[in-house]
This record gives structure tokens, C-alpha cells and sequence, in this order.
């Protein structure tokens, strides 16, 4: 097998439980429980339940599923964030995880200085930053707006600036989360141009996506969950199709055919 057909991410029958109280509980009830040594009721749930999916150098993989599908838990479990109750992940390469556009970026600070701080947070060097920083305004629409204050921008401003840092992030793959769902359309229509551009055709993605035209469009294979459960995983346009299928309403009953008319 050639090395560029090798998984850099490999996910093997992978499940994440959690412990809840079987009921809520009062402040009053913890504490008389504590006092008294009675021990609360708890469930065991589940996150994820025997996920497997292998994802080779330069693949594009949509993550869909309704919200509390196990989307979110998965790209963590990958990016080592959240431990795995069981099963096995292994990552080859450099990686990143994007959420929250703009997270850790600070109001009273200048954009120039922002642009510099979120860099950093993905490991790119202030010199690179520095560097690029007409490149990273200019995309984001506000070049001649690096002295502003970043409580000045608006929400979807802020968004594009953040997204216009990741461009420059250097990284083999690629875990977002949902992270392309904030801005207007002009916005998400530039960050499918960057997703075309040719340096990134080699990177490996992973993208958990409510946007089910980008996960047929970029993404050549989806993976869809279901309460913890991986329904299907195979070519982005069928599993899309099944998906979108299952959220159908189906149709009422007929009438028997001895109903009163």
C-alpha cells in the first residue's frame, strides 16, 4: 500500500459513556445526601457507541447528523480533548481543531494585536503574523482596521478576521466543528474558495457540517451519526441523500377503507 493511501487518522470502534444523575437534585437534596451518606442514582449514557472511520493523506470528510448526534465528541476524541471509554485513535501528522471562530480573542485589544494572539494560538509564529497581516485584513474586509479595537467589529467581522488567520495556519489536518456556520453567505462563499485552493488539496478534513450542499460539494465521503450511532459512511452525495431522507416527515396514515365518509 502506498504511503499516501495509509490513514493519518484512524478511529477504531470508538465509544465515549458518560455518568448522569438519574434525576436532577436540588442544592438542599446533594447536600442532605452527603450528610446522610446516600449515594445518588446514575445513569450511564452514551456519546458514541463502536464509531470506526479511516481517513488517508489529502481526504475530505463531511461529519453529519442532528444536533447532539455525537459530532462535536468525536472531533475532540481526535484531537485528544476528550478520552475515548473505548476503543483506539491514531493521528499522523500535525492537526488542528477549530470551533468557535474568534475564541481567545480579547475586546480591548487591537485587531493588529488579535490577528498576532489567535495566530499564535494555532501555532503560527508572530513574525509569520506580522508578515502576512495585509494578506489577513485585506481578506477579512477590513484592511486599514488594524488599530481598532476588536469590540468595534461585528460579530460576523469578527468571525471572517479569525477565519482569515486560520488561512495561514501550516497543518495536515484539519478538524472543524461547525466553525463555518457563522458569517453571511459572502463570507462562507470565501471560505469554500480557500477550501479549493491547491495547497489544500494534499490536507486532510475532517468537518462536521450542517451544511449538507458543502459536504457534497468539497467532501467526497460523510460519515453520518445518530444518537452515538454511525449510520452510514461512504460517498458524501449517498449518505447525504439517506440522511436528508431520514429527516422527512413521513406520511400520515391512509384512512381504512371502512372509515365513515
Amino acid at each position: 500500500m502506498s504511503r499516501d493511501h495509509d490513514p493519518v487518522v484512524d478511529v477504531r470502534n470508538v465509544s465515549r459513556d458518560f455518568r448522569v444523575a438519574a434525576s436532577s437534585r436540588t442544592l438542599f437534596r446533594v447536600l442532605k445526601d452527603a450528610v446522610s451518606g446516600v449515594h445518588a442514582t446514575v445513569e450511564q449514557r452514551h456519546a458514541l457507541r463502536d464509531i470506526t472511520l479511516s481517513a488517508a493523506h489529502g481526504d475530505k470528510i463531511a461529519i453529519i447528523g442532528n444536533n447532539a448526534a455525537g459530532k462535536s465528541t468525536l472531533l475532540r476524541i481526535i484531537a485528544g480533548l476528550l478520552r475515548a471509554t473505548r476503543g483506539t485513535v491514531s493521528v499522523h501528522g500535525e492537526m488542528v481543531l477549530l470551533t468557535s471562530l474568534g475564541a481567545g480573542m480579547l475586546d480591548e485589544v487591537s485587531v493588529r494585536d488579535n490577528t498576532t494572539l489567535y495566530g499564535s494560538l494555532y501555532g503560527v509564529e508572530p513574525a509569520r503574523m506580522r508578515a502576512v497581516m495585509a494578506d489577513v485584513l485585506d481578506w477579512a474586509g477590513i484592511a486599514g482596521y488594524e488599530e481598532a479595537k476588536l469590540r468595534t467589529l461585528s460579530t460576523g467581522t469578527r468571525a471572517r478576521l479569525a477565519f482569515s488567520v486560520v488561512r495561514h495556519i501550516a497543518t495536515d489536518i484539519f478538524l472543524i466543528d461547525e466553525a463555518l456556520s457563522a458569517g453571511d453567505v459572502t463570507f462562507r462563499a470565501k471560505c469554500r474558495a480557500f477550501f479549493d485552493e491547491p495547497r489544500n488539496h494534499d490536507r486532510t478534513f475532517l468537518v462536521a457540517t450542517h451544511d449538507m450542499e458543502f459536504a457534497t460539494s468539497f467532501c467526497t465521503r460523510a460519515l453520518w451519526l445518530h444518537q452515538g450511532r454511525a449510520m452510514e459512511f461512504g460517498d458524501s452525495r449517498l449518505v447525504v441523500e439517506h440522511y436528508i431522507a431520514a429527516q422527512s416527515p413521513r406520511p400520515a396514515l391512509a384512512a381504512s377503507s371502512g372509515a365513515a365518509r
